[in-house]
């Protein structure tokens, strides 16, 4: 695990940066990341949020995170309106949005169109991103305890 501040507009980040294949590998349990999506995602963590459906809105935010956190791959799938993003991770596809419009995509298939971390960068705000990630880190610390998986891991 790496830890390293960010200054960005007079506002100090701080950032943890862990190896993505240790954490892909012995951390991704669905319902945990989902409960603590669920408690990150609030107004105070992203200033666009303006529903009671908390990830509403949010897929390419999310997807990015997912991605920066657990690794694997961020995936799109077109809707009436734009992308809907999304992941694929350790061979499973993963959507923590459920998005209304991806729903009435024909038979709700995806197409599972490989995406970068570039392209969801034009969809939200980066100051939204990194008080999501922090508040997430601390969400899912929370739930679950990442000092438990930090065996193998260089600090």
């Amino acid at each position: 695990m790496y830890i390293a501040t960010l200054k960005f507009n007079e506002v100090k980040f701080l950032l943890i940066i862990f190896s993505k294949s240790q954490m892909q590998k012995n951390m991704f349990n669905k319902m945990v990341v989902y409960e603590a999506l669920k408690r990150s995602l609030t107004p105070d963590s992203n200033r666009r949020l303006k529903s009671e459906k908390h990830t509403e809105g949010q897929d390419s935010l999310i997807s990015l995170m997912i991605h920066d956190v657990f690794g694997g791959e961020i995936l799109k799938t077109h809707t009436k309106k734009n992308w809907h993003f999304y992941n694929r991770i350790n061979g499973e596809r993963v959507d923590f949005t459920k998005s209304e419009e991806v729903k009435s995509v024909e038979d709700n298939r995806f197409e599972d169109i490989p995406s970068t971390p570039d392209e969801t960068y034009d969809y939200f705000d980066l100051v939204d991103y990194s008080t999501f990630f922090t508040k997430f880190v601390s969400e899912f610390e929370e739930t679950v305890g990442l000092e438990k998986y930090h065996t193998g891991l260089t600090t």
